[in-house]
């Protein structure tokens, strides 16, 4: 007997002392070297992949270390939901990003702020602008807009990914600054595309530079800076991208040429109000602009639209549920959109299938915490993977398969089963404030281009299928890698529709 309760008392001590330790221990992940930890398995190219394969064998919650700097990644829902939403306080603050930020000259974009009163102020008033309930006075711009994209399909269907591009930043231009895009070569648009690509490998591409700040000071001829070199062609860009817009919209106003748009109703109501601070107040209004001309909207229809040339027989189905609604005899509209789960499921299935934003911005925490006995030390970076989130087989399984059904019960959309890919768009209070507009430019793009188009797999000279392969970019933003496919109207009187509806716009 006395032997049993002094082994029982040794057990109940060593399970004390490995909690102790493990409340200690940063979460799992690879073992790194002396000083400069785990600097040589970084990834540098698709960072979400390998950050999944070290879920897989560490667990959902893993880490390194760089020069003494923790990383956490987080490739869960179930972390991603208790860290970044019932922690959000101490979750919503940003690391510094030297490369992006600093070099780059990216702080002006709120999404990369320090979650502070300047944050918040930015965050207010883009909010107050694209809320849920304010979307409806932009549905007209996105009818006519959509009209003109399925116009542009009819003359060049081979060029639907530049006409999808021009699609989408012609909304948020008309948007942020009231300026209507009238060539297929815009200036304005190619601004937006040039300054995000530097950008977009900034933040997770790993530079040394994020573990050893003073490299910032390097010459930008020093062996080895060619990082100062990209980052001051970046920064060229950003600044470009923050101003020239915000400029002419400022010019028009004087000469009483400026049309209705975010810019020039906050710079009006400055000009008639005041502010404490003036300045502070036009360059918020400055920045706010700019993130609402930052297109990520089209990485999700042209997902879309690789998804439909992989899967026929959905798209086939979506056409079946339009034309149930429209009879072929008009095209869909904002009203239709209660009317037409299935397409709704459809979006949906393309956020998830491949994320928009794969591997979210990075998080930091702002105290020391605790995740599953394991230690988070204060002013930790923490990122989720979002990739990872979304192709979990326990939560969706076959997650390699485009399903909308994942998301539809007795025919309406549900997420008690599999939840809402959300997190496509972001984490807590940090999440994209601008996902309603994106959301409904791309559902009436899709249900528009179902309604009058057949979307199949391109040939060659020789007649040959040309088989379009599911491959994505690198980067923040990643979009599906050049593709053909063939794009056909479904029946003789699609041309007829779109010329009257063409018509009725102007």
């Amino acid at each position: 007997m006395i032997y049993s309760l002094i082994a029982a008392v040794l057990v109940c001590l060593l399970g004390v002392h490995i909690r102790k330790r493990k409340r200690t221990l940063l979460p799992p992940g690879p073992a790194g070297h002396p000083i400069v930890g785990n600097l040589f398995e970084l990834p540098h190219n698709y960072p979400w992949l390998a950050y999944a394969d070290w879920a897989k064998r560490y667990g959902d919650v893993t880490s390194f270390k760089v020069f003494g700097r923790a990383v956490i990644i987080v490739s869960s829902a179930k972390a991603a939901t208790e860290l970044f939403e019932k922690r959000s306080t101490n979750y919503s603050d940003r690391p510094r990003m030297i490369m992006s930020d600093e070099l780059m000259e990216w702080e002006w974009n709120f999404i990369h702020m320090p979650y502070t009163d300047r944050w918040r102020r930015h965050r207010r008033l883009f909010h107050q602008y694209f809320q849920p309930r304010k979307l409806t006075k932009y549905y007209s711009s996105q009818h006519k807009l959509t009209i003109n994209l399925l116009d542009q399909l009819s003359r060049s269907p081979q060029h639907f990914v530049p006409h999808i591009r021009q699609y989408v930043s012609s909304i948020v231009l008309k948007a942020a600054y009231g300026y209507e895009v009238q060539a297929e070569n815009d200036f304005y648009v190619n601004l937006a595309l040039v300054a995000m690509e530097p950008v977009s490998h900034a933040i997770h591409e790993n530079f040394l530079v994020e573990f050893m700040p003073l490299l910032k000071y390097v010459p930008d001829w020093f062996p080895g800076a060619y990082f100062k070199r990209l980052a001051k062609d970046g920064a060229k860009k950003a600044r470009d991208l923050r101003d020239i817009p915000f400029n002419m919209v400022k010019d028009l106003m004087v000469l009483g040429s400026a049309e209705q748009s975010f810019v020039c109703d906050n710079l009006e109501k400055l000009r008639t109000e005041g502010a404490l601070d003036a300045k502070e107040a036009e360059d918020t209004v400055r920045n706010c602009a700019a993130v609402i001309y930052i297109d990520t909207t089209s990485a999700l229809i042209l997902t879309w639209v690789l998804a439909m040339v992989q899967y026929p027989e959905i798209q086939k189905r979506a056409q079946a549920h339009i034309d149930a609604v429209t009879r072929k005899i008009r095209l869909p509209e904002f009203s239709d959109r209660n009317s037409l789960p299935y397409i709704e499921a459809i979006l949906l299935e393309a956020l998830r299938w491949h994320p928009i934003v794969p591997l979210a911005a990075p998080h930091r925490a702002i105290e020391e915490d605790e995740y599953d006995g394991y230690r988070i030390p204060a002013g930790a970076t923490v990122i989720a993977n979002t990739w990872a989130i979304l192709h979990d087989e326990e939560v969706y399984p076959e997650p390699s398969i485009f399903n909308p059904e994942r998301f539809l019960h007795n025919g309406t959309i549900n997420f008690e089963v599999q939840p809402d890919p959300i997190f496509s768009f972001g984490y807590g209070r940090r999440i994209c404030p601008g996902r309603h507009l994106a959301m409904n430019s791309a559902w009436i793009a899709v249900a528009s281009i179902l309604a009058t188009y057949d979307i199949s797999k391109a040939v060659d000279d020789n007649g040959s299928i040309i088989e379009p392969k599911v491959e994505f970019t690198d980067g923040l933003v990643s979009h599906p890698k050049p593709f053909k496919v063939q794009i056909t109207p479904r029946y003789p009187e699609v041309n007829k529709i779109i010329h009257f509806a063409k018509m009725d716009i102007q």
